[in-house]
Order: structure tokens, then C-alpha cells, then sequence
């Protein structure tokens, strides 16, 4: 005898009430942690309690930015979700995750006050003690100096000679910090000068700075955004987005596709390595030097009709993975292949990205820090109350995290460590 209708879907009613009843919290206390300070995600939220909403970006940048996260998401029925909204550290993973975080993980603020200041290309130097990093606004020139070996740090204004203008992105690397700037021709001190967007290098103890690439075959680069340096070979990879133009630091209307190089120092050869991504932005090498790391930041769509700056909104879906490719030698330097996306950000976009010197990748994405595995998986994500642009590891045993970004800079100590030399 068929079941009438109605007692099909009383059936299919109380399955799904018997399985909502017994479904787990989606977040719970860690083992061995503190709540809020850390909080554990069951089964990765891959079954989130009906109803549940996240909104999308809404296009304009000043009101994506806080809410367009995981811990913004809406859960009314599952009350365990609140301590996601509190946790300074969200772990994925149990397991690999609490031996990423160490015992007693803490998050910082370091410098607040900062106003709209964006903080971006942080280096660490150690004959210093001290990090380098970019005071990126279109009215200001001096780069700053963070002092570690004072307590608590301190920080001043570094202009090296002659000064450099719109440093977007750093790494150390045998006692040179190299630099890709997106600025062009500035004044400062009453003085003029010429600057295009390019490579340059820094001596940071003497602060004598050269540029080493300033074109290609007599073509202005758009904006060199972020670097990497193959530990082999001194190859600096680089990307090349618009966004120098996208805040006011080159007036040049971009004549360039936005795509990623490989540069020779030792020779001044410089080559195109990847040109499908939409959008260019961070870049990092794993410890074996054998994979490069591209994240694409399309999701931040430059717009060239806008007016007032920025020059762009975020796009919910517009290209915005991290992708990664082996680096295979040739004769002419090491070349990319086998590209594959490796993770989607959650919140908004990878920006600055890093690899620990275990392997574990880091980036910074938004209001929030990804810490990945090496393949990709989430296993803890770092949450902020500011707007996180680009990291760096520092002190003596590089066991610092160092996060910078839109009025305020922190630090956390995690049971990672930098790789020496800096060059990721």
C-alpha cells in the first residue's frame, strides 16, 4: 500500500527536526584554550542550521569591508555561533591548528591611532632589529622605521637617499631590501623629483636606494605591486597590477596588461611569466623554492570612468583565488607550470601573502589573516578589528607575526617562524 501524501511529508518533517536537533554547535570551546580568545569550528560549518544569510559585497568599498566575512553570517538558530563574533582565533582544524597556534596564542595592537594610514611592504632587517614598512598614501613620502630591540617598539620616520615614493612591496634578502613601487614623479622637502614605477634597492644601513628596473623596452610598468625572490637563483618575481594608478600615485593611464615578471638583477633581463590572471597582486615562494604563489585581487575592480579615488569597488564575483604553480628550471631562469587554484578567500581578498618557513601559507584578507596549509586547506583564520593588507615575520628567531594595514599595526606569536633571509 503507497503512503498518502501527507504522511510522506510528515515523515520527511520529522527527519529533518530529528536531524537539526542532534546536528552539532558550529563553533565550540578548544581544548585547552581560553574562549573567546580561541574557538573551534566543528565539521569546517559545512552544515550551517536553516535559516542562515551572509550578505554580499555591495560594490561600494567602505561598506564591504566589515561585512563581508564568515563570523558576519547570520546563524539565529545555533547560539554557538556568537563566540565566532568574539574569538581573536578561529580554528578549522583542531588538530593542525592548535599546532599552529602553540599554547597561549595573543593578538596585539602594537601601534593604533594611525588614522587612515595604509601600513604595506614590511621588511624585517636584522643587522637592525628593526622593520621597514611603507606609509602608503598619495600625500606622504617617508617610510617608517620599527625599532624591536626597544620595549615596548618604536617607531620613525626612515627616508633613504635619495627618497623613494609609493612602496608597495618589500622582501630582504642578503642584506638588500628590495622594493616594488608604484609612484611616480614627487616632491618632497621643497625638492623635485623623477620616479617612475619599478624595482629598486635599499642599503637599510647606509639608506642609499637605487632603482634597478625602471621599464620594459622603454614602456613605463603600470604599478609593481609585490615581490618574491627565488633563494636560487636571486630571480625576483613580480607583479604588475593598476592600482598605482587606481590611488593617485602615477597620473599614466596604464598602457600595460596586468601580469607577473621574472627579473634578473645580474643581468637586467626581464621576462613575462604569467598573463591569464586577472588582477596580479601578492606573491610568495615556497621554502624549496620550487612553487610561486599568485593571488588574484579582480574582486577589487578598477574602474578608469571613477573619478574620486579609490578608482574601484569590490565585485562578489569577480576572480579573486590564490593560485599556485611549480617552478620548473630553464636555462633563462626558472619558468611557471601546472597553474592550479589553491584556496578562495572567504572575506574579501588575499592581498599580502607569506609561506612560514614549514610551508604554511599566510595571507592578509581584510579583516583577517588565512592561515593555509600548503595545499590549499583553511586551518585558522586570525581575526582583526582593522583592515589587514600585508604581513612580515620578525625579531631575532622570526617567530613574530607582524600584521599591518589601515590605521594600526599587531602582532601575534604562533608556533610559526619566518624563513631566514626573508625572501617569501
Amino acid at each position: 500500500m503507497r503512503p498518502t501524501p501527507w504522511l510522506l511529508f510528515w515523515a520527511l518533517d520529522s527527519a529533518l527536526a530529528t536531524s537539526s536537533s542532534a546536528q552539532q554547535p558550529v563553533a565550540q570551546a578548544c581544548p585547552g584554550y581560553q574562549t573567546p580568545t580561541v574557538v573551534c569550528i566543528n565539521n569546517h560549518a559545512a552544515v550551517l542550521p536553516l535559516p542562515f544569510f551572509r550578505s554580499s559585497p555591495p560594490g561600494n568599498l567602505a561598506a564591504a569591508l566589515p561585512d563581508d566575512s564568515f563570523n558576519s553570517t547570520s546563524v539565529p538558530g545555533d547560539a554557538s555561533f556568537s563566540l565566532v563574533h568574539e574569538a581573536s582565533f578561529v580554528v578549522f582544524d583542531t588538530a593542525r591548528g592548535s599546532a599552529l597556534l602553540g599554547p597561549s596564542p595573543v593578538l596585539e595592537t602594537v601601534f593604533d591611532n594611525l588614522g587612515s594610514a595604509v601600513h604595506e611592504a614590511p621588511a624585517y632587517v636584522p643587522a637592525l632589529n628593526s622593520i621597514i614598512v611603507s606609509r602608503l598614501s598619495a600625500d606622504t613620502v617617508p617610510q617608517i622605521l620599527i625599532n624591536l630591540t626597544a620595549t615596548p617598539p618604536i617607531k620613525s620616520d626612515f627616508v633613504p637617499s635619495p627618497p623613494i615614493y609609493g612602496v608597495n612591496g618589500a622582501r630582504y634578502y642578503n642584506g638588500t631590501v628590495y622594493w616594488a613601487a608604484v609612484g611616480s614623479n614627487f616632491t618632497f622637502d621643497s625638492k623635485q623629483y623623477l620616479q617612475t614605477p619599478g624595482i629598486y634597492a635599499l642599503d637599510p644601513l647606509t639608506r642609499e636606494a637605487k632603482p634597478i628596473l625602471n621599464n620594459y623596452f622603454g614602456q613605463a610598468f603600470n604599478s609593481p605591486d609585490d615581490l618574491a625572490i627565488d633563494p636560487d637563483t636571486g630571480d625576483i618575481f613580480f607583479t604588475d597590477p593598476f592600482y598605482g594608478f587606481a590611488l593617485n600615485f602615477t597620473t599614466a593611464l596604464p598602457v600595460l596588461k596586468a601580469q607577473t615578471y621574472r627579473f634578473r638583477p645580474s643581468t637586467g633581463a626581464v621576462s613575462v611569466v604569467e598573463a591569464d590572471i586577472a588582477c596580479p597582486n601578492g606573491v610568495a615562494i615556497s621554502p624549496d623554492g620550487r612553487t610561486l604563489y599568485i593571488t588574484d585581487t579582480e574582486a577589487a575592480k578598477i574602474d578608469f570612468a571613477i573619478a574620486t579615488l579609490p578608482r574601484y569597488e569590490i565585485k562578489a564575483r569577480e576572480p579573486k583565488a590564490v593560485y599556485a604553480f611549480d617552478l620548473l628550471w630553464t636555462p633563462a631562469g626558472k619558468v611557471l607550470a601546472n597553474k592550479r587554484a589553491l584556496w578562495y578567500p572567504e572575506q574579501l581578498i588575499d592581498d599580502g601573502f607569506h609561506v612560514a618557513a614549514d610551508g604554511t601559507l599566510l595571507g592578509a584578507a581584510g579583516y583577517s589573516v588565512d592561515v593555509l596549509s600548503p595545499y590549499g586547506e583553511l586551518l585558522v583564520k586570525i581575526q582583526l578589528d582593522f583592515y589587514a593588507l600585508n604581513l612580515a615575520f620578525a625579531g631575532p628567531d622570526l617567530d613574530e607575526l607582524w600584521i599591518f594595514g589601515v590605521g594600526k599595526i599587531a602582532r601575534t606569536k604562533l608556533n610559526l617562524k619566518g624563513i631566514a633571509g626573508g625572501w617569501s
